[in-house]
């Protein structure tokens, strides 16, 4: 009898109609946001555990500046908010995810960049 740990792990590629339909989404909920009346509590474990905002706070306030136009403020609440929302229209455009690699020391240098910036810069949480 063979434990379920060491058996290999299949991965299904994702299809690009549903990356098309995730892009989409993103792209509707954030133009949509400002207009609807109940806002849910978006709570970062992170930063209700230890007061520090994590890299990604500020993402869903930036992702909807930058779809209203709002650059700018993007930027002030988080710079990969404009990433994300490039990243959606690439994904709506070509239906599949770009094929990047990135050095592990890069990945971590831009969301330790993120969170430097979320920590000392950020107005919304200084």
């Amino acid at each position: 009898m063979t434990s379920r740990l060491s058996e290999p792990v299949e991965f299904t590629r994702v299809r690009g109609r549903d990356l098309r339909i995730a892009g989409v989404g993103l792209v509707a909920v954030a133009a949509l946001w400002r207009l609807s009346p109940v806002h849910p509590p978006l709570v970062c474990p992170l930063r209700t555990a230890t007061g520090i905002p994590c890299p990604f706070c500020g993402m869903t306030r930036a992702v909807v500046a930058a779809v209203h136009g709002d650059l700018l403020g993007s930027l002030r609440f988080n710079p990969g908010g404009v990433f994300v929302l490039a990243l959606a229209a690439y994904v709506i455009v070509r239906a599949r995810l770009p094929r990047a690699r990135a050095p592990v020391w890069l990945v971590f240098g831009v969301l330790g960049a993120l969170w430097a910036y979320n920590i000392a810069l950020n107005p919304t949480f200084n």
